[in-house]
């Protein structure tokens, strides 16, 4: 069980920026699933600067469910490569094409959830960018195989009051599902005006990461934009960094409970 689950409660804290900025720092073969409802092709019209996906993508996944083929070997074949470079293992899943597709994607998930969870045997860990939490929430499926869900928020009043309406019926789900993952918060820009254990007393889980307001930075992984001279020593980079290894090791951590 290596799943781990990005998504927001309210307008644009960066989960697809915070999504690509993990995938390229992940100290594990990765692969990085656009499941983001809105279908709107972020990481391919941003990070990948408007590459084309071939026709790969879950719309794929979903045609793969309805012959009845097995999805571990599509899944894989659906992905593109997140960076160039021979021998590098992280993917990237390209997401629907229209808003309407995950309206009909729901009986897909059960086995796409199962299919992520069993790429834990050959090693890569799956991280999930869904994107903002529409009226019908998140994919259960998803959420009962997940090892850690975070809600990405900013560190502002309307950030932690959308958060506070949202988190309530994750847990009741994940509770309800007797699932062993557990919530946690991503915060962007701490200090903005609130800090971290500030908003952890607030809305009950833990900050598990936090990342620098940092455009300059952020622009490469949200739109592609060429790296600056300093980029390497960028405020965001350097807590990406430590964000991808926290978060990588917390996640191993809970997969090795579930299966011990």
């Amino acid at each position: 069980m290596a799943i781990l689950l990005l998504a927001s409660a309210n307008g644009a804290p960066g989960v697809t920026t915070l999504a690509v900025g993990l995938a390229l720092c992940w100290p594990r073969p990765v692969l990085l699933a656009d499941c983001d409802p809105g279908a709107h092709q972020a990481v391919l019209a941003g990070y990948l600067t408007g590459r084309s996906a071939h026709g790969k993508g879950l719309l794929r996944v979903a045609e793969a469910h309805r012959d009845r083929r097995p999805l571990r070997e599509v899944v894989i074949d659906q992905c593109l490569p997140l960076v160039d470079g021979e021998g590098d293992r992280r993917l990237f899943l390209p997401g629907f094409t229209k808003p309407t597709s995950a309206a009909h994607f729901a009986g897909v998930w059960e086995e796409l959830a199962d299919t992520f969870d069993r790429l834990a045997d050959v090693d890569v860990d799956v991280l999930v960018d869904l994107g903002r939490i529409g009226p019908l929430g998140l994919p259960p499926a998803l959420l009962e195989r997940s090892a850690l869900n975070l809600l990405v928020l900013r560190s502002d009043l309307r950030s932690v009051l959308s958060a506070r309406v949202h988190l309530p019926a994750l847990t009741e789900l994940r509770t309800a599902a007797a699932s062993p993952s557990r919530p946690g918060l991503v915060l962007v820009g701490p200090g903005q005006p609130y800090q971290a254990a500030e908003i952890s007393k607030a809305l009950g889980p833990t900050v598990l990461a936090q990342l620098p307001h940092d455009p300059a930075a952020a622009a490469h992984f949200s739109d592609g934009a060429p790296q600056h001279r300093k980029f390497e020593a960028a405020p965001l980079l350097r807590g990406l960094r430590h964000a991808a290894s926290t978060l990588a090791d917390s996640l191993q951590r809970s997969t090795e409970l579930v299966r011990s």
